[in-house]
């Protein structure tokens, strides 16, 4: 009787036990969900190369934005950001 209750416990708490599948089945949704994310980002940024390369509003916008640069006879108008607490 004593040699069957050491393979039922060996068998719950070994290392190839429920325990571990459950570990696994954890790490296995994390890097799914790690996978999706690094999918649509890397969606997100070949269709912002597609544009930069194509799109020559949406490039003189993102300068203008990033840069602060203007068209002739244009004005910028830069606000003092709050201080953060």
């Amino acid at each position: 009787m004593m040699p069957v209750a050491g393979l039922v416990l060996g068998a719950i708490f070994g290392s190839s036990g429920p325990q571990d599948l459950l570990v696994l089945r954890q790490r296995s949704t994390t890097l799914t969900n790690e996978r999706d994310t690094l999918i649509s980002d890397n969606t997100a940024l070949q269709e912002h190369i597609v544009r930069l390369k194509s799109d020559d509003a949406y490039l003189q916008r993102l300068i203008r934005q990033e840069l602060g640069y203007a068209r002739p006879g244009e004005f910028v108008f830069r606000f003092a950001r709050p201080e953060s607490p």
